[in-house]
């Protein structure tokens, strides 16, 4: 694969996943119905105009922090093992927790926390804050979650090991992922849609070519290799392998959308919510928009099986797939854009370090004027 198409499904696995997170973050507490009855038949299919500029929710929010604590750890362990990165990660999300209970101000080893949006509350998890506020003093986070907030905000990773598998192979993108999930979620529901969700990105990437037979066999190798990253947890395996199983046979079936997915659950936890959007893009695997709008409407939390949809979607279709109509109204689109560059680029070229900085935290990016959006002064 040359090296544009690659760049290509980068960027559309990032900003998919943002454009998922922004068509369901409009409708997350709203019943099917009541989708229907303010949108139409065919529920929620564009942004609402009336907002004017689309936002995007927490999970993407997260994920872009997940993207420059990865960046930080690789940068500055000179890519090192993946447990060497995972503290830098928990960093990130801490900058994020002050993002949610503070005003904008410089956070330590942070750049994206210049950018405004990234101060607003887009209704936050209770689990990541309840779970970082206890980190944050110096304590343990216990609980035995298997909500989303965990699974939605891994992408980056298996994008990033998509590029350099040279530097991290499967199993790393898998565990690197789970781990970074278990910061908060402690249940091990929750690592498996993490770990699912990272490796499935990444081969989704990978691979040129991404048909329903080749999308039924990256999800099915995923969940056989689950075994071996995650042991001692063989009756969680088998139940978490049953719903993704289904969700595939389900997407290869004629049942309409609304009663596939009320079949797998409504996506409030890890497990349900990368179960949704494994039907929308084994049902949809063709069409970006069809994909988006299936794992968005119906009666559970909508922004994040669009987003962890967005995510796989984007990685097979790539960015140049993505309808015009998502990307011209996408809060913070050019630098999503410009951060899915920077999972793709080669970390270890002296030119791209030269853009990049010696370290990830002095990193602004390249040719986007952020002026406007950089500020510390209190609302």
């Amino acid at each position: 694969m040359d090296y544009k198409k690659l760049q290509d499904k980068c960027r559309g696995s990032l900003v998919g996943g943002a454009v998922g997170d922004a068509l369901g973050f409009r409708v997350e507490f709203m019943s099917l119905s009541e989708i229907r009855s303010q949108f139409g038949k065919k529920g929620i299919t564009r942004y609402d105009s009336r907002a004017g500029e689309a936002h995007f929710s927490d999970d993407t929010q997260m994920t872009l922090y997940t993207l420059e604590g990865m960046m930080n750890g690789v940068v500055a362990t000179k890519a090192g093992k993946t447990e060497d990165i995972l503290p830098y990660i928990e960093k990130a999300y801490l900058n994020w927790y002050e993002t949610q209970i503070s005003f904008p101000k410089d956070l330590q080893e942070s750049w994206i926390s210049k950018l405004r949006p990234l101060w607003a509350r887009r209704c936050p998890g209770m689990t990541c804050l309840s779970a970082l506020e206890s980190i944050s003093r110096g304590q343990s986070a216990v609980n035995d979650s298997k909500g989303c907030g965990g699974v939605m905000r891994v992408a980056p990773i298996g994008i990033f090991n998509a590029v350099h598998h040279n530097l991290y192979d499967y199993a790393d993108t898998a565990r690197l992922a789970g781990w970074a999930a278990e910061i908060t979620h402690k249940h091990i529901a929750s690592t498996f849609a993490s770990a699912l969700l990272a490796t499935t990105v990444m081969n989704c990437i990978h691979d040129e070519m991404v048909d329903r037979m080749q999308f039924f066999f990256i999800v099915t190798g995923g969940l056989i290799m689950m075994r071996e990253y995650f042991p001692d947890h063989d009756s969680q395996l088998q139940e978490f392998d049953s719903l993704i199983r289904r969700a595939l046979e389900l997407g290869k079936s004629d049942i309409p959308d609304e009663e596939a997915i009320h079949e797998l659950g409504e996506g409030w936890t890890g497990d349900e919510a990368i179960a949704i959007a494994v039907y929308a893009v084994m049902r949809h695997i063709e069409s970006f928009e069809d994909c988006i709008v299936c794992a968005v409407n119906h009666d559970g939390d909508s922004d994040s099986t669009g987003a962890i949809a967005g995510n796989i979607i984007g990685a097979i279709l790539g960015y140049s797939a993505i309808p015009s109509y998502y990307l011209d109204h996408l809060e913070l689109e050019p630098i999503l854009v410009s951060m899915a560059d920077d999972l793709c680029a080669d970390v270890k070229d002296r030119a791209v370090n030269l853009r990049i900085g010696q370290r990830y935290i002095d990193h602004l990016p390249a040719g986007i004027d952020t002026d406007s959006l950089i500020s510390t002064d209190p609302e």
